[in-house]
Formats: structure tokens, sequence, C-alpha cells
């Protein structure tokens, strides 16, 4: 009689289902950090792309806006293996289009995984030439 008592008592219970659940809030908050960590890469690349825009609309020297490209993107772990190409438009030599092309890694993973998860973002900013 007592052992029914024991098997029908739910005390505990909801100690046992949370332990059930438990590995799909990891996943979620794994998800979420990824999420966040490439909303962040975006952001980045975006910003690196305007500031390499603004230098090259300013001077117009390729050497220059790598160099404010590359400080702008350097010492991260989000964005690897960038480049960038500038495009000038054919019907008017003003105008101009920097690509910035980056690879961001899967955060969440182990480094040895992440060379075979990178995902390949690109960023535009478009501009005119303001010295004659």
């Amino acid at each position: 009689m007592r052992a029914k008592k024991v098997l029908r008592s739910e005390k505990g219970s909801i100690s046992i289902e949370f332990l059930g659940i438990l590995p799909f809030y990891f996943l979620f908050f794994l998800l979420l950090w990824q999420v966040v960590a490439s909303g962040f890469a975006v952001f980045n690349l975006k910003a690196a792309a305007l500031e390499g825009a603004q230098i090259y609309a300013m001077s117009e020297n390729d050497l220059e806006t790598e160099a404010v490209i590359n400080q702008s993107l350097e010492g991260g772990e989000l964005l690897t293996n960038y480049s960038f190409q500038i495009n000038r438009d054919p019907h008017n030599s003003d105008l101009f289009v920097i690509t910035v092309t980056a690879k961001h890694p899967l955060v969440f993973l182990p480094n040895s995984w992440r060379e075979n998860t990178l995902i390949t973002l690109n960023s535009k900013a478009t501009g005119k030439v303001l010295v004659p």
C-alpha cells in the first residue's frame, strides 16, 4: 500500500521535467549567441565598408582605403579572410562601389570545425569621388 502512495506522488516531478527540457534551453542559448555574434559581424562589416567609402571619396587612394578597412576589421575573431574591391561606374567615373567580403565562423563550434563552417558575408557601400 505504501509503495502505491510513493509511486503516485508527484513530488519532484518538476525537477525531472526540467532536466528533460534543459538540453533545449542550452540549444536555444547557443543559437541566440550565434545570432547576436552574426549581427555584430554584419554590423562591423558594414561599418568597414562605409569607412572605406568615405576615405576613398576624399582621397581616391586604394592604399589608404585598404588601411582603413584593415584597421576596422583586424583584431576580432568574428570576421576572417576579409578582402575588398573597388568598382568604378563605367558611365560616370565619379561614382564607385566598394564591396567588402569576409568569412564568419560559427562561434559555438570548436576551432577544429570552424574552417568547414565559414559563412561568407558581403557588404557594399556606394559613393561619389569628391576630389577633382
